[in-house]
């Protein structure tokens, strides 16, 4: 029933899955997490498509009754209901293929013996299942809901690890499976650019928000529509690019949905405008979480810029200037929402007195551990070139030069880790110094709230913290604004009523008498006569 193979993709998938599962476990819902590892290795390791697509089952509902136990009936439903739907367009991919391959095996799986329409056929349903796991726009509201309603602890397993299911599929599906296949190029277009609209839309909408999971939620819908644009370009370079920015954003996820729940743990608030000033409290966490958003942001220092830098050169290299325009609008307006963790939280006016707690120690571990791997990086960049490389090879692209750790290069230039660490580490302490000069001259405000010769008098419960209204001023953008004023989820409500009404009618008619039942079959009946006339 279960076929497998040890794979180095697999191998890399599920190395991070057991990154980001094991340092969370906890003895609350312990068999459900275990069942949900084990999900993932047969979907890794899966060497038939009826392996796979019970691998990704099991993933679906271990993953659904883990956030049950948090979550709102409406969150599970959504859920639920755009999984099953992903779950079925994959399996109406695999069914094609076994209709005219006549077998589930990866090995006797010859796309090349396809029709195009077939092909066609199979690449949207395929693709319908990867944008529904991956959160692309307009498909994911459940995501955003689920990050949030979950615990803190599955947050971190949904964004690290989950999220990336989805590309896995594609890469298995397209890169292994069908390579061969006449697939219309169009539908890979159409597949960057969707990817590339969705990082700008989630990157505004986590602007927008006063709920740090929700702002992380649309921050990982934005970073997945980066790796899904460059794995349309269906060439070794972009599968190298988009491999190491699932390195990446795996760690940097990990990383800030922790500190998330650590502050949530200390102060049992949600909101940036319930919190600030913690880095009183908790500066180590405002050190980790400063690590994290630098990488998040791309900015060269930390690992982050690897994996941009990569994006940036494969966008390059395919002549694709519209694309790398568009990747790089929203990578730097990114920024926006990375200096409102720092300041919404850390930084900025303390909300009222609340009592505060400890966090728990554990919290710690996968921050350190992902804080450590993306300094290491930025000091290596090359270091998980060659195994990248070598998967690129094991799927029939041609290899790449991972000669120097220290140096990562593209056929666009390249750059020294350690060189680019040690000037932007100058740089910082140089910068610092002259802020701690101008400190010292500065006068001390005795009162916070007197900012009265703005011509305001603001009393003491008044809220003076930046986060609390920033990314509300983008309403009055006019290209920005309709991005925030309509949701997708309005579209999906109006086809849950009418699927609603229709159930309420096929009730109905359940529920009739055997004389109505008889009647309406005589007027079926009638009318069939009359159609045959």
């Amino acid at each position: 029933m279960f076929h497998f193979e040890a794979t180095l993709l697999a191998h890399l998938f599920f190395g991070l899955s057991l990154l980001v599962i094991l340092p969370l476990l906890r003895r609350r819902d312990l068999v459900l997490h275990l069942l949900l590892l084990l999900s993932l290795g047969i979907l890794f390791y899966a060497s038939s498509l009826a392996t796979l697509f019970i691998g990704w089952e099991m993933m679906g509902w271990s993953s659904y009754f883990i956030l049950a136990s948090s979550a709102r009936v409406a969150t599970l439903q959504r859920y639920i209901l755009f999984n099953l739907g992903g779950a079925f367009a994959l399996l109406g991919a695999i069914a094609l293929l076994y209709g005219f391959m006549g077998s589930l095996e990866y090995r006797d799986i010859d796309a090349s013996l396809l029709p195009p329409w077939a092909m066609n056929a199979i690449a949207l349903l395929l693709f319908v299942a990867v944008f529904v796991k991956s959160g692309i726009i307009g498909l994911h509201d459940w995501v955003v809901d689920s990050y949030s309603e979950a615990t803190p602890l599955f947050s971190a397993i949904l964004s690290a690890i989950l999220s990336k299911a989805g590309i896995y599929l594609f890469i298995v599906m397209f890169m292994v499976l069908l390579k061969e296949g006449a697939t219309e190029p169009l539908l890979f277009e159409i597949m960057a650019w969707l990817g590339v609209i969705t990082s700008i839309v989630a990157t505004f909408k986590a602007i927008s928000q006063d709920e740090m999971r929700r702002l992380l939620a649309y921050s990982s819908i934005a970073q997945i529509g980066y790796i899904i644009t460059i794995l349309a370009l269906m060439q070794g370079f972009a599968l190298e690019a988009a491999l190491y920015h699932t390195l990446i954003h795996t760690l940097i996820k990990l990383l800030l949905f922790m500190n998330i729940a650590s502050i949530i743990a200390i102060t049992q608030k949600e909101r940036f405008s319930e919190l600030g000033g913690m880095i009183y409290h908790a500066p180590v966490l405002f050190l980790l979480l400063v690590i994290g958003i630098i990488a998040l942001a791309g900015m060269p220092l930390l690992g982050g810029f690897n994996s941009k830098f990569l994006i940036y050169t494969a966008l390059l290299e395919e002549k694709r200037a519209l694309l790398l325009g568009a990747v790089m609008f929203s990578s730097a307006s990114a920024f926006l929402y990375c200096y409102k963790l720092v300041y919404g939280i850390y930084l900025g006016q303390r909300p009222q007195e609340a009592s505060l707690h400890v966090s728990p120690k554990s919290y710690y571990l996968p921050q350190l551990l992902s804080a450590a791997l993306l300094v290491l990086l930025a000091l290596l960049p090359s270091l998980p070139v060659g195994y990248l490389s070598v998967i690129g090879v094991e799927l029939g692209f041609a290899p790449l030069d991972d000669s120097n750790l220290f140096i990562l290069q593209s056929a666009f230039g390249s750059f020294h880790g350690g060189a680019l660490m040690g000037a932007f580490g100058v740089a910082f302490v140089a910068l610092l110094g002259l802020l701690q000069l101008a400190h010292s001259k500065a006068k001390k405000v005795k009162d916070p709230l007197d900012i009265s010769y703005c011509g305001e008098v603001p009393r003491s419960e008044t809220n003076l913290h930046f986060g609390y209204g920033m990314g509300y001023e983008l309403h009055r953008i006019s290209f920005i604004a309709p991005l925030l004023r309509h949701h997708s989820r309005v579209l999906w409500d109006r086809l849950s009523l009418i699927a609603s009404d229709f159930s309420a009618l096929l009730s109905s008619l359940y529920s009739l008498s055997a004389q109505h039942v008889t009647l309406l079959a005589l007027l079926l009946f009638t009318l069939l006569l009359l159609g045959g006339q």
